[in-house]
Formats: C-alpha cells, structure tokens, sequence
C-alpha cells in the first residue's frame, strides 16, 4: 500500500460507459486458463492456522517485538518444507508508539479527556508530559505559532467504478456494472487535508486530525503510508470527538496537552528473507513469489500465509515438473514510509544477483477479505459479500491474457483484472512493477484494512475464500514456471 496516489473519482455517466468500454471489449483465450493446482495444495484449516498465529502476534508494526517474532515464524516454517533461508538486514528508522492522550481545558476552566481513535504513526513525540498550548483551527490560513492545529483529514468519495478505465476483465462480467457506484473510499487511499509538514512550517507544535468516521471505525486506524518522520507528533479524533472540541472552541479558547510517546531507533535493522525453491532450468531465471511480514491486523498482511502455502505445494512437486526456480521474498518495510525503510524495488536494485534471476512476480496481499460498507448513519456494516479482489498486472500483454483468461475459468467472484494506474500495482506489487519485472499481484482493498483491533479483523475474514484465492495464484505461478513466452532473466 505504500506509495499509493490517489485515484480520481469519475462521475455516474463516465464511470458507466468506461464499465460498458471495458467489458464489452473483451476478447479472452479459452484455452489460457490456469491449470488446476492438484491434490498437494494443503487445505484452509492448515492456512487458516497460520493467519491465526500471525494475529496472535499482535500487531505487527515495523520492527517491533511482534514483528521480529513473525518473521522468525516464517523462516522456521520455510525451513521446515527443506528450503534454505537467508536473511538480509537492511537499515530501519523504528519508530513505535507507547502512549499518548489528549486532554483539553475549556474556556469555562472545565478539563476534558478526550477519547483519542489512535494516534498518527511516525509523526514524531512528545515528552512524558506532553505538548501544551492554545488550540487553533487550521483551517483558513490561521497563524499556527506556538499552537496545537485542529485539521480535518477529509476522504476523497470513490466508487467502484473508477476501475473502469484500467479494467480488463471481471467476473462476474457485469461486475462493475453491478457495482458501480459502490462506495470503496478509504482513508489509505485518499485521505486529503494538510499534511504534517505544512502544519509544522506555519509554527504548529502539534495536531489534531478529525476523521469523517463514527467512533468504532476510527479507532485504531493506523495509516503510515504517506507520512515521512515530520517531527510533529498527531492524534486522530473520531468524527463525534471532533465535532465537540470544535464546538468548545466556538464557545471560547482552549487549552490541550497532547500526549505521543514513542521508541526510536533510527539505526536499527529488520530482515527481509528470501528462500530459494529450485527448478530443472528447462526455463530460464526465477519466479518471485513475495508479500510483506508487517502489518497490524489478520489482513494486513495474511498474504504470508498464502506464500507459505504455495511455497510448500511447489516442494512437493518433482524438480522434473519445476521449470523454472521460486524465488521467495518477504520483505519487511510495508507499513513505514519510503522515508523509513528499504522498500522492494530499492532492495531488489540493491541486490542484482536476486533481482536479476526474476522474470515474473506473484504478489498476494489481503486475501479472503469480506465486505463491510457504510450504512445510513455512515457506520460500516456487513454486506455479506466477498470484498472486491483485484488483480493488478503490468510489464506483460501476454502476462495479462493469461490472468484474464484464468480468472474467466475460474472459481473467484468479484474479481478484475486490472492494469497498472499512476506507476502503481496496488500495493507491495509496486517494487517489482517499477523494475518493469512482468507482475502479477491478488488484493482486496476493505475499509477495515489498516485497523489496530483487539480481534485483529479475524471475524471479517472468510479462510475458504481466502483459499480459493491461493488456489487460483497456485495454478497461475504453475503456468509462469513453465511459460515460454516470459522474457529471459536480464
């Protein structure tokens, strides 16, 4: 998710004819589907098993106990299908958070604590006894000296149907016709308002950002992605939290101490490891077969289970009938900004003698994802239905009929295939799409996606839904093993 820009919203009129363009253009080779994956790929309860251990972790925040726990897991599990594991450190800013509050005086000299959603990562911190000073709305240009601003952090309304113009097949076929105008804004995927840095040179000392969400859906939101180390440390408030410091403001000035406590490390290290599970070399070069290990809930990121799950059906598999090698990679830097960690394709550059074997990449993310949208009162609710998957494709024409194809003879539901938009992949896929590696990747995009809950979203998931997901990247991985039509390693 890193790296993500915005996509533009359409309109009802241009997003529907780009649904009808896209779909009814298509003209899909029956015989390029994928290939069932066979009686070895092991069965939902055993993957379901590993999506329960990563959330028994905790949440996995880049670098943190939790996270160095989780990796040792996985390299113990890869181990124990035969595979060698190596590990590469590469250089880390730590940052995680170890308290904070917020506590206001109104004008009335009557003190409040106010319930924070959750605190903004890697914003920077504060003493043990916080930041103190006069709050001031940010909004229109006010002088932020010495102040603690009050910022909106708005979401750009999407709707589904902004897939059209980069969409190449669905399934059902109606998909984005259906779900036009279903409503996938996210606050990880277009959040606007005033960036940290913005407010710290007009002189603030701290913020407050308002979230347009009801309190449940605000707490524990933890969104990293776009915000470098800015040295302004921010809290959340829900959308009700907010409305009532505004309305103390109406009534007068008020004061706020603002409490963020953080460990830092700006030196230290976290792991990426990489396995090798080896072919016959009847084709050339390797197929990368990559996710991320952090992540603070059981979506974000179970791909690792999926990984796990075809690495292990491909060790069962005669060298014979493995044409080309699997490269497996976790990488480790997802939930930091660019600022902060080494991310795929810089690692991938980093190391050539990896990056160039590579001549197709698998990247799973997200997977058995379950739908909740927003209801009258704008709350999240369960629609009882699978959340949209998208699979994101680029570098390869080829590459793309051949997942088109697959998903039209598939079992999966709500899915499209889609190209790349902005220089992105939707997500981890963006490294090796940068280096123009052919990739491929699997990702649901909830609302709920980047939550810090005590369940960690296990309840949102559906485990068969995620592995009929990983079946289908099974059969596609067994086709790039053997394609002819990739390109050689560099």
């Amino acid at each position: 998710m890193s790296d993500v820009q915005p996509l533009k919203s359409l309109n009802r009129r241009t997003l529907l004819a780009g649904s009808l363009a896209a779909l009814g253009a298509l003209a899909l080779p029956r015989g390029a589907a994928a290939a069932p994956p066979g009686p070895g790929l092991l069965d939902a309860e055993t993957m379901w098993r590993w999506v329960e251990r990563m959330a028994a972790c905790g949440p996995r925040f880049t670098g943190s106990p939790a996270h160095r726990r989780w990796i040792d897991s996985l390299a113990a599990e890869l181990a124990s299908f035969g595979l060698e594991v190596e590990r590469f450190p590469t250089p880390l800013k730590y940052w995680n958070a170890r308290d904070w509050s917020l506590t206001v005086t109104e004008v009335t000299g009557e003190t409040h604590r106010i319930p924070v959603a959750y605190y903004w990562p890697y914003s920077g911190t504060t003493p043990a006894a916080g930041i103190t000073g006069l709050v001031a709305d940010a909004a229109g240009g006010a002088d932020l000296t010495g102040r603690i601003a009050l910022v909106d952090r708005p979401v750009t309304k999407l709707v589904a149907g902004v897939f059209a113009p980069v969409t190449v097949t669905a399934r059902p076929r109606t998909l984005l016709l259906d779900s036009a105008l279903e409503d996938i804004s996210r606050l990880w995927l277009g959040a606007t308002g005033e960036k940290l840095s913005a407010l710290r040179e007009r002189g603030a000392l701290a913020a407050i950002s308002i979230l347009p969400f009801a309190p449940e859906d605000a707490r524990g939101q933890y969104t990293p992605h776009q915000q470098p180390q800015d040295g302004l440390p921010g809290l959340h408030l829900d959308r009700e939290q907010g409305a009532r410091l505004r309305a103390m403001l109406a009534r007068g000035p008020v004061t706020a101490t603002l409490t963020l406590t953080a460990d830092t490390d700006p030196s230290a290290t976290i792991d990426y490891l990489v396995a090798n599970v080896p072919g016959n070399g009847n084709k050339p070069g390797a197929v990368l077969l990559m996710t991320h290990t952090d992540g603070q809930n059981a979506i974000e990121e179970n791909g690792a289970a999926a990984v796990l799950a075809i690495a292990d059906y491909f060790t069962k598999i005669p060298v014979e009938h493995r044409d080309r090698d699997i490269c497996v990679v976790f990488s480790p830097t997802h939930m930091t900004a660019s600022s902060s960690g080494v991310h795929p394709d810089r690692w991938l550059e980093q190391h050539p003698e990896i990056r160039d074997r590579i001549v197709a990449a698998v990247v799973p993310e997200h997977l058995g994802a379950l739908q909740w949208d927003s209801g009258a009162d704008g709350s999240w609710q369960a629609t009882g239905a699978p959340e949209m998957l998208v699979l994101g494709v680029g570098n390869n024409e080829q590459l793309t009929g051949t997942v088109a194809a697959a998903l039209d003879s598939s079992d999966l539901d709500r899915t499209i295939v889609a190209r790349p938009y902005t220089n992105n992949l939707y997500g981890e896929a963006t490294g090796p799409f940068r280096l123009g590696i052919p990739t491929v990747t699997a990702i649901a995009g909830p609302n709920y996606l980047i939550r810090v809950s005590p369940g960690g979203e296990l309840d949102r998931l559906d485990p068969v839904l995620a592995h009929r997901q990983t079946r289908f990247l099974t059969g596609l991985t067994e086709q790039l093993l053997r394609a002819p039509w990739l390109p050689g390693p560099r």
